[in-house]
């Protein structure tokens, strides 16, 4: 029995001086440390690329505008020849992407109006889409021109039958 009781004791003695040892651990804090612990803010570093991407978000959009065919798939349009005349078929971004975050994305122009020099039509397709013309837009054929070249192209064919 005295076995047990030498070793409870023992064991009591450890737990109180590790206990004390602790105590005394905070005992020695100092105010000033706690405070500078407490009240100091975790230093944010932001890397190059986060920065160049935090100003492209606030700076105005230098692109989003089509004046050829480069810049036409670049913006994620599709060039397209019409009766008409040469055209990019692409989407309207609109104003809320107006930034360069945007640019080069595929998302579009920014607006119909102002794109190259040509004249550019939104597409009936919900008005989200615009046809910007790359080159200057053929005027239609009238009805008597039309004739001509009918009464022409039949008297060629009837020449070459004979």
């Amino acid at each position: 029995m005295s076995t047990i009781k030498l070793t409870a004791v023992l064991a009591i003695a450890g737990f109180a001086l590790s206990t004390s040892a602790f105590a005394q651990d905070a005992a020695t804090a100092t105010p000033e440390t706690e405070a500078d612990a407490a009240t100091t803010a975790p230093e944010v570093k932001a890397d190059a690329e986060t920065l160049a991407t935090a100003e492209k978000i606030n700076t105005p959009s230098v692109e989003g505008i089509v004046t050829d065919e480069a810049s036409c798939t670049y913006e994620g349009g599709s060039v397209e020849v019409l009766q008409d005349g040469t055209a990019c078929f692409i989407q309207i971004r609109g104003e809320e992407a107006s930034t360069q975050i945007y640019d080069g994305m595929g998302m579009g122009v920014i607006r119909c109006a102002d794109n190259g020099e040509f004249t550019n039509e939104i597409s009936s397709f919900n008005d989200s889409y615009c046809y910007v013309y790359l080159t200057e837009k053929v005027a239609p054929k009238t009805r008597e021109e039309l004739e001509r070249e009918l009464e022409l192209a039949t008297q060629r064919e009837l020449e070459s039958a004979n």
